[in-house]
């Protein structure tokens, strides 16, 4: 059954990425302008190649765990990661790993705008995303929608007097482009704030997809 898009099918997918793919080959742009080209094997490996040449992470990985699928294919609810172990391997930062498995973007964020338009000639669905107050990023040093909300938690402990460094502007909102066939986050831009350095672009060049998404 293919899904149509809505904020729930939208959430949906975010949450649905370890089951729709095993194997995929990508680049991923970080500002400014770092391609960094990658081949992941689920569960467990990735190599990666970049100015310095190619370089293999392998990390330990734990049986995926079967999720609660709905009728259209997609991730109705997940089992928490503190409890099954599914990353996949670091490359950099968490911004890395949340890319591969938004699953963060799936509660507590509000979503305006969205729309299916391909990008790449990839079935992609848009949406602009403002973190929630019950926001909860996969890393709070490093997350996908970087905001006061965000730093509060990771920096103020939620204390009620905290505020940001002086200077700090957050953005209002941010772009994000989700690849339907993989749930990987293909696109994401800031709207406004100080920071340059948050937008990023994964191109797909191909993707071996699992059982459960075909």
């Amino acid at each position: 059954m293919e899904a149509e898009l809505t904020e729930d099918t939208f959430r949906a997918l975010a949450r649905s990425s370890p089951w729709r793919f095993t194997a995929l080959h990508f680049t991923w742009r970080t500002w400014p302008d770092v391609d960094v080209e990658c081949w992941l094997r689920r569960p467990g490996r990735l190599r990666v190649r970049d100015a310095r040449g190619d370089r293999v992470v392998e990390e330990e990985a734990s049986a995926l765990p079967e999720p609660v699928l709905r009728a259209d294919g997609l991730v109705a609810s997940r089992p928490r990661a503190y409890t099954h172990d599914i990353d996949d391997p670091m490359w950099d930062n968490y911004v890395f790993v949340s890319m591969l498995d938004p699953e963060e973007l799936s509660e507590d964020v509000t979503l305006s705008d969205l729309r299916s338009e391909p990008l790449a000639g990839r079935e992609t669905w848009w949406a602009r995303a403002v973190p929630g107050e019950g926001y909860e990023p996969r890393c709070g040093c490093c997350p996908l929608l970087w905001s006061r909300i965000s730093d509060w938690y990771e920096y103020g402990d939620g204390a009620p007097e905290w505020e940001p460094p002086a200077g700090t502007v957050y953005p209002e909102a941010y772009d994000i482009a989700l690849d339907v066939a993989t749930g990987v986050v293909v696109r994401l831009s800031p709207v406004g704030g100080s920071r340059s350095d948050l937008a990023f672009e994964t191109t797909i060049h191909e993707a071996e997809m699992s059982v459960a998404s075909a």
